[in-house]
């Protein structure tokens, strides 16, 4: 074994040992057969015999730094054992970084070791001291979510759950659930605050004062940071610290102010994120007279935390420049001018050279680091990052913009030299010229180099985009994975001058139509099919599909991120190409989900989230399989699944319940179906506000764990989804009221509606957010809902915001990712939509083009050509945003057919305007 190999184990097994060696000292290790020691991929768990537990209660945690970890351990250990109380830490001293670093959940940073204790209020407060004493002194941050138990301590305290009941809370995700006084079971929400439910015991730390605080974030006072700065607002929060928008009170200057909590972004070196500030206030008065990085105004201290104020530059980040600035025209291109790209790559060069030429390195050159000002000028920004090459210093990049050397690079070690800044300039050069960020998947095993894969993409990216065309060859240079084949700066600018002087020659380059076939998308379709079958797990006890960090916490039976999502296109790929391979897969994974669904304490009505998917997933594969045992138990499902909830939208709502009982009624023809939805159009009714001239339907609070109601326009949380399903209903029923609410939900969505060069947008929310062009909040969801309210009353006003919103949807082709929620497969769905209700050859040339950008993000695993998931950089089987919701936007370019889990009152081209509800409620009489 290699000696690094032994160290890394050594390090990776430091924590485990310091317990090991306390339980055997005291004579109660694991070989005795009493204490238990339980390692698992975050936690390790260690607990005596036959300990009672609690479902809930008043808990500790105790917060340590990488470079304490190891002594608050093994003296809170020492104490815990000697008091036989349950307890659990962060496995490892790189985990216990990861709970302290700067982008952790502010609700459970800094929890390094959680205390279960069994004893009534006078032996927590004990246990406590205890434990307080014998961690004094020793490092570790504030956690937000608990108060501290003393003055100073590292314990802290919260009501939470212990083992809780297991069950899904509202947002679809697996967890431990309180248990309310009267039996309800209710998330455990890990606010930034200390916010204990109000039902819960009396504080034990208050001396018999009630807790009495509703879970609800504190409302904000003014305040005055060292008697001059006025927090005016939050640009972000954050567990290490906020940035701030203020004012100095003095001059009445605007600032920004960096806030830096102690003990957190904290290393082994001992440095936290204070460091980080101080450097950066260096770095900003070292480039004072450049004129290319803000001001400094002040650092200093106050009630424990460091502050950094600097000057408030007017203008943007580079990425929203390049957002703000990218332009469409359908005949002649798109892209930058080419003017104006040549431009700012200059300026940029020239702000790195003048980095460079004062002997630092960047590190983390990337368009969020770049501010451009009102005045044209780029600014360098958030410079606590500088190293001089060769100086040990903490590993950081992002992705996409970090050089290979960066990558393979030690934890602490040698900054890397001028040359890793290249490859970062080649990265925001990329993304300058194309608004997209250069990130793709590795191969594995590796058949081709990140360097070729992404020259590849930006050819095609190249087409009809002439800055992109020319400068190609600069960045597909600056981008080699060998530092030494990378261009100095100098030879960048002479390039760039170079093609400034050629650019007349260029100005007649004509639009050429995206590349792309339907044989590079069947090649994606039998390469996923079969990836999904190779990475099947019938003998799973857990997921019968592995799914990434925030899928592998939801559901394994939903449609989102489980099995049910990747069953439905398992049934659609064997009607389109009926392999037995595919249909014994259909089998296996329902027979899977249906020996274990239905156990949990809680149903969710939700379509994507909820048990509706289930149901609905379950119904395809019995009537592909012709399993009337398997049908039987999908009917059963269906008809628990609650019709009235609080929340009412698709994903997680009466709405997705209702489209459910839809389709269960159409699929059967029993009237308990259509009862049951017509009782979610009920509730639906009953849900819907109207303010402003809008008809919207609030999510709860409760629901979202939110400050306050939110209200979405989009299809899977909005007025959009819910109006959908209130126009099927209309259909199903012929009842004139639905039609009426689903047209005026249009109708909102018409007025919501911002429309700019024939494009229709709409904002995530009525109080605003960035404009959305995907099926969850913005352009297809909408125009999935619209055009079937144009087919339904063939008002021209309806279909043609439909085609603004393709419009939209087919313009951010290139900088989306790849996903059915919020990406091109199903942004690609809704222009198959259009194509289908308006006979209209375009949308589908359209949707092509989706289906190439999708194929050339691929990358190979195992031999296969696969797509990514919307990170763009994993391959997981999730439907929302996976591969399998891929496949099935490819499947139905490549072999048409109807839309997944919408039901065939809403299928594109089942009725065409005049006569559909009365056409629809005389057959269903007829049929009873």
């Amino acid at each position: 074994m290699e000696p690094t190999t032994q160290r890394n184990e050594a390090a990776d097994r430091l924590l485990v040992d310091i317990v090991e060696a306390v339980l055997a000292r005291t004579g109660v290790g694991p070989g005795t057969g009493r204490w238990r020691v339980r390692e698992g991929e975050f936690w390790c768990h260690v607990a005596p015999p036959d300990e009672p537990v609690r479902v809930q209660g008043w808990k500790l945690h105790i917060a340590a730094t990488p470079l304490s970890a190891p002594l608050v351990l093994a003296r809170a250990a020492a104490v815990l054992v000697r008091h036989g109380c349950r307890f659990k830490f962060a496995g490892t001293v790189l985990r216990a970084g990861e709970l302290v670093a700067h982008r952790y959940d502010r609700g459970g940073g800094g929890k390094f070791l959680t205390v279960y204790p069994e004893g009534d209020d006078a032996w927590l407060r004990s246990l406590a001291k205890e434990l307080h004493e014998a961690t004094l002194g020793l490092p570790g941050p504030a956690i937000l979510s608990d108060r501290p138990c003393f003055p100073h301590s590292l314990v802290h305290y919260r009501y939470g759950v212990f083992t809780g009941v297991r069950a899904l809370g509202d947002d679809g995700v697996l967890g431990a659930m309180l248990v309310a006084p009267d039996g309800r079971l209710v998330p455990d929400r890990r606010r930034a605050w200390f916010a204990p439910p109000p039902w819960a015991p009396r504080d034990p730390f208050a001396h018999g004062e009630s807790t009495g605080v509703p879970p609800r974030r504190p409302a904000p006072a003014a305040v005055l940071l060292d008697g001059r700065y006025l927090v005016q607002g939050a640009i972000r929060h954050a567990f290490g610290g906020g940035v701030f928008r203020g004012v100095d009170e003095n001059t009445g200057a605007p600032v920004i102010i960096k806030q830096a909590r102690p003990h957190t972004t904290a290393a082994l070196t001992g440095e936290d994120v204070r460091d980080l500030r101080r450097h950066e206030a260096a770095m900003l008065e070292a480039f004072a007279g450049s004129g290319f990085t803000p001001g400094l105004v002040a650092l200093f201290e106050q009630q424990g935390d460091l502050f950094l104020v600097q000057e408030a530059l007017d203008g943007v980040t580079l990425r929203q420049w390049v957002l703000d600035r990218l332009e469409f025209d359908d005949d002649k291109g798109w892209g930058i001018p080419l003017a104006d790209a040549l431009r700012r790559a200059r300026a940029l060069a020239c702000l790195m050279r003048l980095v460079h030429a004062e002997g630092w390195v960047l590190r983390d050159f990337n368009p969020n680091n770049v501010m451009v000002a009102d005045s044209g000028e780029v600014h360098l920004i958030d410079l606590e990052m500088l190293a001089r090459p060769g100086e040990p210093a903490r590993r950081i990049h992002t992705p996409g913009y970090a050089a290979p050397e960066q990558l393979t690079a030690p934890g602490y070690g040698p900054a890397p030299g001028i040359a890793s800044d290249l490859f970062g300039f080649g990265a925001t050069l990329f993304h300058l010229l194309t608004g997209v960020d250069p990130l793709l998947a590795a191969d594995d095993p590796g058949e081709r180099t990140q360097a070729e894969r992404l020259a590849a993409w930006l050819a095609r990216l190249a087409q009809g985009n002439t800055a992109a065309r020319l400068l190609a060859p600069l960045v597909v240079a600056l981008l080699a994975e060998d530092p030494a084949r990378r261009p100095g700066l100098d030879e960048v600018l002479d390039r760039l001058a170079e093609t400034a002087r050629a650019a007349d020659e260029h100005a007649d380059l004509v639009y050429e139509p995206e590349g792309g076939t339907e044989a590079e998308s069947a090649e994606l379709i039998a390469h996923g099919v079969a990836h999904l079958l190779a990475t099947m797990e019938t003998g799973g006890r857990d997921r019968l599909w592995p799914s990434g960090p925030v899928g592998a916490a939801t559901d394994a039976f939903a449609v989102q991120h489980g099995a049910a999502g990747v069953l439905g296109v398992l049934v659609r790929a064997y009607e389109t190409g009926e392999d037995p391979a595919v249909l014994d897969a259909v089998r296996g994974a329902a027979e899977w989900i249906s020996h274990r669904v239905g156990r949990e304490p809680r149903t969710l009505p939700g379509l994507h989230y909820g048990r509706s998917g289930t149901a609905w997933a379950l119904l395809e594969a019995a009537q592909l399989l012709g399993d009337d045992t398997l049908l039987g138990h999908a009917m059963e499902l269906a008809a628990r699944v609650p019709v009235r909830w609080p929340s009412p939208d698709i994903c997680h709502g009466v709405a997705g319940a209702g489209l459910t009982q839809l389709r269960f009624w159409e699929a059967t023809w029993e009237r308990r179906y259509l009862d049951r939805a017509q009782e979610a159009g009920a509730e639906l009714a009953a849900l819907a506000h109207r303010r402003e001239g809008q008809l919207v339907w609030p999510v709860p609070r409760e629901i979202l764990g939110t400050p306050d109601d939110v209200v979405h326009y989009g299809f899977a949380h909005g007025v959009a989804g819910i109006g959908a399903f209130l126009l099927a209903l209309a259909r199903a029923t012929g009842t004139s009221a639905y039609a009426e609410l689903a047209v005026e939900a249009a109708q909102t969505l018409l007025g919501a509606a911002e429309v700019a060069d024939g494009a229709a947008y709409w904002r995530s929310g009525e109080r605003g957010g960035p404009r959305k062009t995907h099926w969850c909040s913005g352009s297809s969801g909408v125009g999935t809902f619209l055009v079937r309210v144009w087919q339904e009353t063939g008002e021209n006003e309806f279909l043609q915001c439909a085609r603004q919103a393709a419009v939209a949807v087919r313009r951010s082709r290139r900088q989306i990712g790849t996903s059915q929620c919020h990406g091109l497969a199903g942004d690609g769905e809704f222009l198959l939509d259009l194509a289908d209700a308006c006979a209209d050859p375009v949308y589908r040339d359209w949707a092509g083009e989706l289906a190439s950008a999708l194929h050339v993000r691929n990358v190979r695993r195992g031999g296969r050509t696969l797509v990514p998931d919307d990170s763009g950089t994993q391959v997981w089987a999730d439907y929302g945003t996976g591969l399998s919701g891929a496949l099935a936007f490819l499947l139905r370019y490549v072999h048409g057919g109807p839309r997944l889990w919408l039901p065939r009152a809403l299928t594109a081209g089942w009725a065409q305007h005049s006569g559909i509800v009365t056409m629809s409620a005389r057959e269903h009489a007829e049929r009873g």
